[in-house]
């Protein structure tokens, strides 16, 4: 490895540590289901797959960094280096009852880079964000145990957990690619609320830290020439946590302490993917995966985790034109989302679904260098039965850039 690549990978590390510290403060969430357990979970992820209806447990990491499946690594272009850095802004209306409440976040969605490490061997380096914590509640009466009065409290809560992901994928056969990933789950969720008992104030300041490991692997099986077949499974683990909390009170010094928390449970994931292509220009993708929230056996003080199905669709339409026309260069795609959810409130359980229009617009002539653009319409919960419903809109973009790794330069 010469010294301009190993500058490259020095700078790549120094992106993902500023990134990562830089992440713990700043939330990607808006929704108040984000109150529930760790956060909302993150649907974004790298490259073409926002596009795509979050699809790609059967794609290949041939033109691009597939995260959903490890095995795919094993498809990187021998002496290609991969990069991808994203943005995601969401804006959200809140419906409850007869009233609606607007919110708008943007924040860092991903940042990736991967490359092969043999002919038949290839590595990826993902930071990602894995839950987002952003609510805020006002004016919640709590009765007063023992007397007839009460008091208000306004409560915030920021941050999230973030995923620093590994993956490794193998060339077993010509057809036949398996993989295996590492995770370090790490973060912070800040809950901040002010009591007003009658002409006094109490403020209790919660910084929870989560960490732990989680571990998986993968397949990608190609029968025929034009379909591709893939599965992924995520094994059960657990997150420790401590909490530190300080409680002041006006006139009075603050008090703090710590305690450890309760280790929060993530479920067995199993996911299944098809992916079919037609004539080489037509594509079409099918996830579904289940996870086993059930056999947690968790309880949260707002409701209760239930097993989770996903389901995913994704087409995406390459010209394969004239290349001097610029929108034959680009690529077409659209999706579906469909998530039941995990969770279950008053019997309720809270699904979300989302329609998906992306692009591909080419920065280079190498196939490879994209700046990935896809937009997101999306419904989560329901109006009645005391529940909010959230509509919103998501923007994502991805910029995925390739480049020639141990390529020496002719000189004439």
């Amino acid at each position: 490895m010469n010294i301009n690549n190993i500058s490259k990978l020095i700078t790549a590390l120094c992106l993902f540590i500023s990134t990562a510290v830089f992440s713990q403060s700043n939330s990607l969430s808006s929704s108040p289901y984000s109150l529930f357990g760790m956060g909302t979970f993150n649907t974004s992820n790298t490259g073409k797959t926002s596009g795509l209806g979050n699809t790609g447990i059967a794609n290949s990491s041939s033109t691009f960094i597939n995260n959903l499946n490890p095995a795919s690594m094993a498809t990187i272009p021998l002496k290609t280096f991969f990069f991808d850095v994203g943005l995601k802004s969401e804006y959200g209306v809140q419906i409850e009852g007869g009233n609606k409440d607007t919110k708008n976040v943007a924040n860092f969605s991903n940042m990736a880079f991967a490359f092969p490490v043999t002919k038949k061997s290839g590595v990826s380096l993902t930071l990602i964000p894995y839950t987002s914590v952003g609510y805020s509640l006002s004016n919640i009466e709590t009765d007063i145990e023992g007397s007839t009065g009460y008091f208000i409290s306004n409560i915030e809560g920021s941050g999230g957990l973030n995923n620093l992901k590994l993956n490794y994928g193998y060339k077993l056969l010509d057809n036949l690619n398996v993989g295996a990933t590492g995770s370090v789950l790490f973060g912070q969720i800040i809950e901040n609320e002010i009591d007003y008992i009658g002409s006094n104030t109490l403020t209790i300041y919660d910084t929870n830290s989560y960490s732990g490991f989680q571990f998986g692997a993968g397949i990608q099986y190609q029968p025929v020439s034009n379909v591709t077949v893939g599965t992924v499974v995520t094994f059960p683990s657990l997150l420790d946590g401590t909490q530190n909390r300080t409680v002041s009170q006006f006139y009075d010094s603050d008090i703090e302490y710590e305690k450890d928390l309760d280790d929060f449970k993530l479920p067995l994931e199993v996911g299944f993917g098809v992916q079919t292509k037609f004539k080489e220009q037509v594509s079409v993708s099918v996830d579904y995966t289940k996870k086993f929230w059930n056999d947690t056996d968790q309880t949260d003080q707002l409701g209760t985790f239930v097993d989770q199905n996903i389901f995913g669709l994704g087409v995406e339409f390459d010209p394969n034109g004239n290349q001097l026309k610029f929108w034959n260069t680009v690529e077409y795609r659209a999706g579906f989302n469909y998530d039941s959810g995990n969770l279950e409130i008053s019997d309720k359980k809270i699904h979300n679904y989302g329609l998906n229009l992306g692009l591909g617009i080419p920065l280079r002539y190498d196939g490879f260098s994209m700046l990935n653009v896809a937009y997101t319409y999306g419904k989560k919960g329901q109006v009645y039965d005391g529940l909010i419903q959230e509509n919103y809109h998501m923007l994502t973009l991805n910029i995925s850039l390739a480049g020639q790794w141990f390529v020496k330069r002719k000189i004439q």
